[in-house]
């Protein structure tokens, strides 16, 4: 007497659709292509990247060591716009028009002022 097939005691074979051996070879396939790095990008030096925070005022003033941007400041997304922060950030003056690269963090009080750390103009 031959035991009648159910779902649960059907083979996975023919539950997947495809046998054992080639579903394995598909999903270690997936995962090779899933895991392999993606390919470098170019950035152009003086293009900072979208999550560097930018400060734009219309004002500066200061030195390289310590610039402070005032009047009018905006932030971009997800800068910081009030107290201490740290790492890089791009300032900008709308009335001499500069550009500055900071790496040493700052201090926002936006829409007042901005104060960078150790900047190097790049415009």
């Amino acid at each position: 007497m031959t035991a009648a097939r159910t779902p649960l005691t059907r083979p996975a074979a023919t539950r997947a659709g495809m046998p054992p051996a080639r579903r394995s070879l598909t999903v270690a396939a997936l995962i090779l292509t899933l895991s392999a790095p993606l390919p470098a990008r170019a950035v152009a030096a003086d293009v900072p990247s979208i999550l560097t925070p930018t400060y734009t005022c219309d004002s500066v003033r200061g030195d390289p060591g310590r610039t402070v941007l005032f009047g009018n400041c905006s932030a971009s997304l997800g800068a910081v716009t009030s107290g201490d922060f740290a790492g890089e950030a791009i300032g900008a003056a709308r009335d001499v028009s500069l550009r500055i690269k900071c790496v040493d963090g700052g201090t926002a009080a936006v829409p007042d002022e901005v104060a960078l750390q150790t900047c190097t103009q790049t415009r």
